[in-house]
């Protein structure tokens, strides 16, 4: 697992996760703190054919969750 430097938006922190996957692709995650110190771990429900892709996908989803809308498919977002 690969975790890349912490970037701060409105004020919460977000940390992209890349993990290689079995097949050679790449699973991505954010890792979102807030402002109190809660945490929220977002999946990325797809995998990717490179690390940078994953990653900006994982930061998009936390952007869209922080910003409380959904800009991102559903299809890409793991809920549990």
């Amino acid at each position: 697992m690969q975790t890349d430097k912490v970037m701060e938006y409105h004020g919460y922190e977000i940390r992209p996760m890349v993990t290689p996957t079995e097949t050679g692709r790449y699973a991505a995650a954010a890792i979102v703190t807030g402002r109190a110190g809660d945490t929220r771990t977002l999946g990325v429900d797809v995998d990717f054919a490179n690390a940078q892709e994953a990653r900006d996908e994982a930061l998009e989803l936390a952007i869209a969750w922080i910003q409380q809308r959904s800009v991102v498919s559903d299809r890409y977002v793991r809920r549990t």
